[in-house]
């Protein structure tokens, strides 16, 4: 995991896959679909803001939509933001700034607004699950 990665805890996810795995249901397939569901106002919120820093449209083109999921053992994650390599260096630039440019920090503030509905997004795709192959 980078340093750059948002870690986030959940309590109460854990019941929800174990009730659609008792009902036959694919709890990786699950736990996909509910960090799917939750990076994507993160997404929304980093395509939002980079659009204010827009000279050439090169770094916000960088910017790839969530959809590749990695496991690595039980733990699932996703990665969201710019592809550094691809030319999203300058995202990092404006978030931290340079020796002649001031901060113009807009990723950690979309991983504050987004961090809060993350967990009742997951929450509620795993509900509807549960409800879709509940008898």
């Amino acid at each position: 995991m980078s340093k750059n990665s948002l870690k986030l805890e959940l309590t109460g996810v854990e019941e929800l896959l174990l009730s659609i795995e008792k009902m036959g249901g694919d709890i990786n397939q699950a736990a996909e679909k509910a960090i799917l569901a939750s990076a994507k106002p993160f997404h929304q919120e980093l395509k939002l803001a980079i659009k204010k820093h827009r000279r050439t449209g090169l770094t916000e083109a960088t910017l790839h939509e969530p959809t590749k999921v990695q496991w690595v053992g039980n733990r699932c994650s996703l990665q969201v933001g710019f592809n550094l390599k691809a030319g999203g260096l300058p995202a990092l630039f404006l978030e931290y700034g340079t020796p002649r440019m001031k901060a113009r920090p807009f990723i950690r503030p979309a991983i504050n607004r987004s961090r809060k509905n993350m967990k009742a997004i997951q929450q509620k795709t795993l509900s509807e699950l549960l409800k879709e192959i509940t008898p």
